[in-house]
């Protein structure tokens, strides 16, 4: 089965369920002598044969045939909550992409960071004493440019920031 065909026989079925009773179950006729499938009418409690079930018929197979509307509309139930989940999740990540991130805060508190201001000494030659002031001083010489502004303005410094920082969490992990 491929995809298309999937969604067709969903749709089908998705169809059917409306129209098909709601419950099943399987009774036996003492009459005929054989086991039924049949139909319960969910408001009189009326059960009516829909089907024969042949002896050879597997009890997991009688099983799947008696309380097939109730797992189809399981299946369905968690198929809808599951369309409804990525859509929901679809939404929150357009959302997060169209608010760009404030590259010039982040590079801010980083340099107010005790751990990133010793990063900066041992790896690009900040001198103490190790002021945040510094920090910001050396981040701007090492990024090449004049205003943390350009961290959010310009994607270049924009990259060779997340690097910097890609670079911090590094040092971080292995000293």
């Amino acid at each position: 089965m491929n995809l298309q065909i999937a969604k067709e026989k969903y749709r089908d079925a998705r169809q059917l369920l409306g129209l098909a009773s709601e419950e099943w179950c399987a009774s036996y006729d003492v009459e005929r002598g054989q086991t039924e499938l049949c139909s319960k009418e969910p408001m009189t409690g009326e059960v009516e044969a829909i089907a024969l079930i042949l002896p050879e018929c597997s009890r997991e197979n009688r099983r799947l045939m008696a309380h097939a509307p109730t797992y189809m509309r399981a299946m369905d139930f968690l198929l809808q909550y599951a369309f409804d989940e990525i859509t929901r999740l679809r939404r929150h990540i357009e959302q997060r992409a169209e608010k760009p991130r404030n590259f010039a805060a982040e590079c801010s508190m980083k340099c107010a960071e005790p751990a990133f201001k010793k990063y900066l000494e041992e790896r690009h030659g900040l001198e103490a004493p190790l002021t945040n002031d510094r920090a910001a001083t050396r981040v701007r010489s090492v990024l090449a440019i004049s205003s943390r502004r350009e961290l959010n303005e310009d994607p270049g410094a924009a990259e060779r920031w997340k690097q910097l920082r890609s670079d911090f969490d590094a040092w971080r992990r292995h000293g």
